[in-house]
């Protein structure tokens, strides 16, 4: 009866997990009216052995549903038919979703695909602009020729804009000018106040604008510190207890800050670009504070089962974003980890910091290794021993950095915040500068798909077995 609870307390996840094997079943077999048929049988076989109280078989019959609901929302996506959009002129809406970087006689940028031969679409693209009139956050509507690329088994998508191409620049709604506004508000904060390397670096690490890096983004990838680059969930964690401890300082109860930091977030997600790894982390965070207000505890992997499902079913073809992956394989390595390896309080509260960064990162690059290996061709062997005294100081930096802005009219007080932060910067960077030089600070090794199934195969297999060894040893 106690089992039966616990796997109910992780129902959401299970779900999820469904649904992800379904839309990688669509994505191999591309049969709608196959997987229509199976999905209504399995509808009729799980409501029949229902009525027969064929518990466990009528579960099983919806699981297969749930599996086939997946595919079907991942053929209904399109995704695998949009290459017939490409190497033809076409109507083609995109969002520019990077700072353009100006050279001679053109400028580059990442962009979102909106519309495509006027089918809806949901992919970036490099875009090559010769006429240098598109600007950041903002959208276009134009002619031009979509092309993919093949690069060490990997697609790019491009599009060039001719000088001479009619541009026509679509309304953004009031949401999207207010996170354009936030966005240009912060990039003039930190080209106020701060030095130019440091200015480039927060509006990175804060605004997700890793294009403003220069080679020190070489340094930090090389040392396997990529993630405190990208927007993540760890940004999104360290900002939200920064905020809640400045708030309760103020004596703001604890309701009034979980709906304060609970809009913050929803924002904070639509101004960085809403990356899968954001939205993996506000959902999560918002499942646990619906759950506070109604007062009902929550399994911290039921949230994850959630925010996956969430993500799923209005994008399902998120599953190839490498951040989606990333983000969802290390909270899951994380929560079975503390599952399997218990952390226990120390008196020290810096010796309690140390350890869970270093439990953390332990546990994140166990699984996420071989997928970190198959899109980047490398292992990176200290990247957990980096962490520990890389983290400190950009929990610090990202301190400085909400302090910058909220004292931003200042301009005496942002000015001296804005050089500590310059100084901190330069600190980081040229650590980071030191790690990524060490010549075993990673090898080179691309795991194969065939290698990434061994891998987890194995991995999962030694959890279920340690894990009822446990339970086990519990019972005697």
């Amino acid at each position: 009866m106690n089992q039966h609870k616990q796997l109910a307390n992780i129902f959401n996840f299970f779900i999820f997990v469904f649904l992800l094997i379904g839309i990688v079943l669509g994505s191999l077999f591309s049969s709608y009216f196959l997987f229509s048929l199976l999905f209504v049988l399995s509808g009729f076989l799980a409501y029949f052995l229902s009525k027969k109280n064929k518990v466990l078989f009528s579960e099983l019959a919806i699981s297969f549903l749930i599996i086939c609901l997946g595919a079907l929302l991942f053929i209904a996506s399109g995704f695998n038919q949009k290459d017939i959009f490409f190497g033809k002129r076409q109507n083609i809406i995109i969002k520019v979703i990077s700072l353009p970087e100006k050279k001679d006689n053109k400028n580059t940028f990442l962009a979102k695909v909106i519309r495509a031969g006027g089918h809806r679409q949901d992919f970036q693209a490099k875009v090559i602009d010769y006429s240098k009139k598109m600007e950041y956050l903002n959208k276009y509507q134009f002619r031009a020729k979509l092309a993919k690329r093949n690069y060490y088994g990997k697609e790019f998508y491009y599009i060039w804009v001719k000088r001479k191409a009619l541009l026509k620049k679509m309304p953004l709604s009031f949401w999207e000018k207010a996170v354009k506004r936030a966005n240009n508000y912060c990039l003039g904060v930190f080209k106020q106040n701060c030095s130019f390397k440091a200015r480039n670096f927060l509006a990175a690490i804060f605004l997700g604008r890793k294009e403003l890096v220069g080679q020190e983004k070489r340094f930090i990838q090389n040392a396997g510190l990529s993630h405190l680059l990208a927007i993540s969930g760890l940004h999104v964690g360290l900002i939200s207890l920064i905020l809640f401890y400045f708030l309760r300082f103020f004596n703001v109860n604890f309701r009034t800050i979980l709906f304060i930091l609970s809009f913050f977030l929803v924002f904070y997600v639509a101004a960085t670009g809403f990356r899968p790894s954001t939205q993996r982390a506000v959902i999560m965070y918002l499942v646990f504070a619906f759950s506070f207000f109604i007062k009902r505890r929550t399994d911290v992997l039921n949230s994850l089962g959630m925010a996956g499902m969430i993500l799923l079913l209005f994008s399902p073809t998120i599953i190839y974003d490498i951040g989606f992956q990333l983000s969802f394989l290390a909270v899951f390595g994380i929560i079975i980890g503390f599952k399997i390896f218990p952390y226990k309080q120390q008196s020290n509260l810096l010796i309690n910091y140390l350890k869970q960064i270093f439990l953390c990162s332990f546990f994140v690059t166990v699984f996420t290794l071989p997928v970190v290996s198959f899109y980047f061709g490398k292992i990176y062997l200290l990247s957990i021993l980096y962490n520990i005294i890389l983290i400190p100081i950009f929990t610090f930096i990202l301190l400085l950095n909400l302090l910058l802005l909220i004292i931003s009219p200042l301009a005496f007080f942002a000015k001296s915040l804005g050089a500590v932060l310059s100084w901190l910067v330069y600190i980081f960077q040229g650590l980071a500068k030191i790690f990524g030089s060490f010549s075993y600070s990673y090898f080179s090794y691309s795991f194969s798909p065939q290698g990434i199934f061994v891998y987890y195969f194995l991995l999962s297999s030694a959890i279920i077995l340690f894990l009822k060894r446990k339970s086990s040893c519990l019972r005697i």
